[in-house]
């Protein structure tokens, strides 16, 4: 009986580390960019997003070390550019979720900030 709770508890905190991991990618300039289709997002911004963040330095960069990095942001707007990474448009022509990857960028060219925003509607 003991065996089989120490089992079932194995099996539970397996099954649970399994099904709330995202399949998670290392940031790769060439999967940043490619799209199957250019009127959608490239589909493995979103896996790489957390090791983009966490492993690769941003902040400080110039902005031409950081198209070098990414590739041509998606906007740019004055002082901001930004990198989508998620439209999801459910059933609707207009995009009900967004998640962009937005830059600041100081007067000299360098990233001074970033943050991941999101929208929905």
């Amino acid at each position: 009986m003991k065996n089989r709770i120490i089992l079932f508890g194995l099996t539970l905190i397996t099954s649970i580390a399994f099904f709330s991991c995202e399949n998670q990618m290392k940031f790769d300039k060439v999967a940043w960019n490619k799209s199957d289709d250019p009127a959608f997002l490239p589909p493995a911004r979103k896996r790489m997003l957390k090791d983009l963040l966490t492993n690769h330095k941003l902040m400080g960069l110039k902005y031409s070390q950081l198209i070098n990095t990414l590739g041509e942001p998606n906007y740019i707007d004055d002082s901001l550019l930004g990198y989508g990474i998620i439209e999801d448009y459910g059933s609707d022509i207009d995009p009900v979720y967004t998640k962009t990857l937005q830059f600041t960028i100081s007067k000299d060219s360098i990233i001074t900030s970033f943050k991941v925003s999101e929208w929905k509607k």
